[in-house]
Parts: C-alpha cells; structure tokens; sequence
C-alpha cells in the first residue's frame, strides 16, 4: 500500500493542477478529479485519520448528498438524476485541499500556481479578444462560465493587496495577478458576474477593509466614464426591465415556479429540464431551458423544498465557517486572509446565482470547493502551530 505521506502529496498536486487547469480544460480537470476520489478513497482504506478532522461543513454534506439522491429515487427520471449526481463528487476537492495541503510553504505555493496561471491565462484571453474582434471574452469555456471564475480569482486577491500584515512584494504580485483579471472579467460582458463581484467588495469592506466600498464606488463612476460604449450599454441594461436577457429571465423564473407548484418537496429531480420545462412554458418566447438562470429557483424545481432548504443550509454552514476562521484573532495572519476573500467569493458566488445556473456549472464549482477546502485548510494552520 502506498504510503499516507506519498498519497497526501499526491493529492495535493492532483488539487493544484486541477484548480491551475480547469479554465483550459475541463477533460483534464475531470481526470484529475478520477485521482483526487480514487486518492481519498485508498487513504481512507489505509489511514483514515487524516480524513477524520470536522470541517464545521460535514453534517451539511451528508445532508446534501441525501437530498440528491431521495430526489433522484422519486423523480419520472431517475436514472438521468443519478447520473447527474456526479456533481456530488466536486464536493470530494473540499476534503483533498484540507488533508493534502498542511502547512504554510503548500498554501503559498498552490496559490501562487492557481493565481499565476489565471492571470496568465486572462493576458492571453485579452489579447485574442482584441485581435479576433470579439463581442466578449471567452477561450476555452463559455463567457459567462468564464466571468464567474474571474470574478472568484478577484474577490480571492483584494485581500492579499489590502492587508498590510502581507509582505509588500506579496501585495505587489497580488497587484499584478489582479489586473488582468478583473479586465479579463469586465470585457466578459457577464452582468451577474460584474454584481457578484461589487457584492463581494461590499462584504469584504464591511468586515475589514472600511474604505475599500469608496474604492469601489470611484471606479465605477470610472467605469461609466471611460469605459468602452459596448460594457457600459451592457451594465445599463441591468436594470432595464425590458432588456430582451431581462425578460427572458423573468419568463424562465415564472415557468419555473409553475414547475415547483407540481412537485413542491422534492422536485423533478437533478435532471435537464429542457423536455420539461417545454411543458410548461406559455407561448410569450421565452427561451426553452435546460436550466433556469438562478440557482435557488433551479434548486426548488430540481431538488423541492427540502433540497432548497439543504443547500442553504449548506451555505450558511460554509460562510459560518470561513467567517469563524477570519474572526479568530489567534490565528494566523494568512488564514484570516484566505478567509476573508473566500467569504467574499462565496457572497459573490451566490449573488452570481440569482442570474444563472453556477452551482451547476462544472468549472465555478471546482473553483468554489477549492476554496472552501482551501479555508479549512488555512484554519487549521493555528492549530498545528499550537501543538
């Protein structure tokens, strides 16, 4: 049997090169995944111990992994939701960052692989945009599946520029790192994304950084300064309801909520609602939909009420978790930055979901789960230092 340091190093590499590869490509993601769950599952076979440390998330797991599958047992098509439970194993990332990652030098240095190759990714992605002359940014996934993981990779590196406990080279390379990013995600052209992030700004201001929502506010009014026309007329169209996106969002959500009303405790099950959703729709044009554009109304037709009310538990459970690791004065400087920036990531994520389906797009989500694994990792840090 492989020995519990080698299978722990292993999995760690398995996580940076999943998180490091995944917006290029996801086969490659995927196989890296296959690693990560066949490596858990021998470490819990030969010394489960490292497995066995709480998280403050597990009881909410085990409950979203049931509702999963008691939808998919009751649902007209269940062999299709099992099958697309497979999401369930996204979840096994959580576990791998927090065994595999043990002490500061393995944070560091996954961060900077994971931050370093976004950035560099997002460099390449402008200059193609420009060169193609495209409408919006996007390489090798879909714009809006691209937003949402600039927007995560954002909200990850304010706090390591702002908190002057960093060291200053440290603030500068976040520096760097940042700006093609966030340029990466204005020329996406992803509304829900550019609200998930000032969101997550504003979280982030409230609990630490006081001036950073002056910041924000300022560049904004930049934005709508100098910004080119094609950005601006997209960031006025949030609130105009009669936007044709708006609308047929709204239309999506009604239907949805009429598909709800039929299967109001467990739903439909996690299946593509495309054939079902035709069913339903009234003939106003709004587009048939495999999913609904927002993650709590897609959750209520899915999974019902109970499923809806399991994944908000979870969700509490999570920012409950990552806000304990931050508010702990004790701990270490760089946990309570990781921290801080994944609770703003997750507000940003979960405001990003009120406009699409990100719980159930394959990439944001690895990148989710990365850093919540990536907080309880950092959080144990104290601990270990402790002892």
């Amino acid at each position: 049997m492989m020995r519990t340091d080698t299978l722990i190093s292993v999995l760690y590499w398995a996580v940076v090169a999943q998180v490091s590869l995944i917006s290029i490509s996801i086969a490659a993601s995927s196989l890296l995944l296959g690693v990560i769950v066949l490596g858990l599952l021998v470490l819990l076979l030969t010394d489960r111990r490292p497995l066995f440390q709480a998280t403050g998330i597990d009881a909410a797991v085990a409950a979203y992994i049931a509702v999963e599958f008691l939808s998919a047992f009751f649902s007209d098509q269940s062999w299709d939701a099992l099958r697309n439970a497979k999401r369930l194993l996204l979840i096994t990332i959580v576990y791998a960052t927090a065994v595999s990652f043990t002490d500061t030098r393995k944070i560091i240095r996954a961060l900077a692989l994971f931050i370093g190759s976004v950035s560099l990714l997002s460099v390449a992605e402008i200059v193609l945009y420009y060169v193609n002359s495209n409408e919006r940014l996007f390489v090798f996934q879909h714009y809006m599946t691209t937003g949402g993981l600039k927007m995560i990779v954002a909200l990850l590196l304010l706090p390591f520029m702002l908190d002057p406990e960093m060291k200053k080279r440290d603030r500068i390379a976040a520096a760097v790192a940042f700006l093609p990013v966030l340029a990466a995600l204005v020329l996406t052209n992803t509304r829900s994304a550019w609200l998930g992030l000032l969101f997550g700004i504003m979280v982030m201001s409230l609990l630490r950084f006081r001036k950073l929502v002056i910041a924000a506010a300022v560049a904004v009014l930049l934005f709508f300064q100098f910004a080119p026309e094609r950005q601006v007329s997209r960031a006025l169209s949030i609130v105009d309801l009669n936007h044709p996106s708006n609308i047929s969002r709204i239309n999506m959500w009604s239907t949805g909520l009429r598909m709800w009303q039929d299967r109001p405790l467990l739903g439909f099950g996690d299946i593509d609602l495309y054939d079902t959703y035709l069913t339903y729709r009234t003939p106003t044009g709004d587009e048939p939909a495999g999913h609904l554009h927002n993650n709590y109304i897609h959750l209520l037709v899915t999974t019902g009420i109970i499923g809806l009310a399991v994944v908000l538990f979870l969700f509490y459970r999570i920012l409950r978790m990552e806000y304990r690791i931050f508010s702990n004065k004790d701990g270490e400087a760089l946990s309570r930055t990781i921290a801080l920036g994944a609770i703003a990531v997750f507000f940003g994520f979960m405001v990003n979901g009120i406009f699409e389906w990100n719980f159930g797009d394959h990439e944001v989500m690895v990148f989710i789960w990365f850093t919540v694994g990536l907080t309880v990792s950092a959080g144990r840090l104290t601990g270990r230092r402790d002892a």
